[in-house]
């Protein structure tokens, strides 16, 4: 008899402890998770932190934390950690027992092994009772991003065009005058502003001298980057690690030349995550615009929005000139080389990169085009 009430009283602590904790183990439990930092370069390690509280009296035996992440991103191995990995997609799984009133923090090593926008979804946390008779489960939204910059490749800076490397030294060729650098004077001629007076030599000659403004080099490069891996591409890549490469060569290209003090832009052929246009950043200089050349770089896709001739052909149509122009693209053919040829005859140097999987080099045939 004696036995029979224990095993009565057993199963009544049983079942009422699977009541306790299957409707109170989750309330009053916080759940951060967030990226180390939001930017990153591809191959750079970083850190996933996860940090639970339990804020109540009650204990949690065990809690599972599953979520979905991107499988570019890599874990380290890990205790407590279970990750199963797909080709797009891995299922990461935590497990943790909280006392009361604590508060639990743990870190993930990644590595970042593609360029990218990567967000976090949500959680689905799971938490039971001490056999695992009776469990509950929550989902949490989160909010946090990562975006992970190409990494720049080393560029040969004598292949970008002659222009932008030029610096501040005088070149004979170029077409327009420095206001900010003076080599002498001359004699007033018709059309010269006031502004441009040497009242001093003025006085010593007796009649009007004006500044005499030397040539310098344009410091302006426009990056042009093409999706098609081939001449006949419809609209998806094939060789994928060939336009990543490209993407890295821009990535180096634009970097050495914003480091020097100069400006670059970038437009290329593919849409970034959202947009259905062309991409396309405007030159300027300084260290906010290399990191929204890297950001937009970033995030672009690897699909085609239109043909890489029609969209020189539109940046001929233009008309703009005086800048330096670096085309990267997997081939060359006559009808990209007649818009080349425009842009020239509108007063900018071109230059191209054959794109292939080592460094970039420019084709024996094409050699820097000269403004004018």
């Amino acid at each position: 008899m004696i036995i029979f009430w224990v095993a009565v009283a057993a199963m009544l602590i049983f079942f009422l402890q699977a009541k306790i904790f299957h409707r109170y183990a989750l309330r009053q439990v916080g759940y951060e998770r967030k990226f180390q930092k939001k930017f990153s370069y591809r191959g750079e390690t970083i850190e996933l932190v996860e940090q639970l509280t339990n804020a109540k009296w009650l204990p949690i035996p065990w809690m599972r934390v599953e979520s979905q992440l991107s499988s570019d991103l890599k874990f380290h191995r890990q205790d407590n950690l279970e990750v199963s990995s797909g080709k797009l997609y891995q299922n990461h799984r935590s497990f943790f027992t909280l006392m009361p009133y604590t508060k639990v923090t743990r870190r993930h090593r990644i590595v970042c092994t593609k360029r990218g926008w990567y967000k976090l979804q949500s959680v689905t946390m799971t938490a039971g009772d001490l056999v695992g008779f009776l469990h509950q489960t929550k989902q949490i939204a989160l909010d946090g991003e990562l975006i992970v910059y190409p990494t720049p490749a080393e560029v040969p800076m004598h292949q970008l065009p002659s222009h932008s490397w030029q610096g501040e030294l005088s070149v004979r060729r170029w077409i327009v005058e420095d206001p900010f650098v003076v080599m002498g004077t001359r004699e007033y001629r018709s059309g010269d502003t006031y502004k441009m007076v040497n009242w001093k030599a003025t006085a010593r000659a007796g009649h009007l001298q004006v500044h005499q403004y030397d040539y310098t080099a344009d410091r302006r490069l426009m990056i042009y980057l093409n999706v098609e891996d081939n001449e006949s591409m419809w609209r998806s890549v094939n060789d994928e690690d060939l336009i990543e490469q490209g993407i890295e060569w821009a990535a180096g290209a634009a970097q050495a030349v914003i480091q020097s003090g100069m400006e670059a832009g970038f437009c290329t052929n593919m849409p970034t995550v959202g947009e259905f246009g062309s991409t396309m950043v405007e030159p300027r200089s300084g260290g906010g615009q290399l990191s929204d050349l890297f950001e937009a770089m970033a995030k672009l896709e690897l699909v085609r929005t239109e043909p890489f001739a029609d969209l020189l052909t539109r940046e001929a149509d233009s008309g703009y000139s005086q800048r330096d122009i670096l085309v990267i693209s997997s081939f060359w053919n006559e009808q990209l080389e007649l818009q080349a040829d425009r842009l020239r005859r509108n007063g900018n140097a071109v230059v191209h990169w054959m794109l292939a999987l080592h460094e970039p080099h420019q084709d024996e045939q094409q050699q820097a085009g000269e403004a004018g």
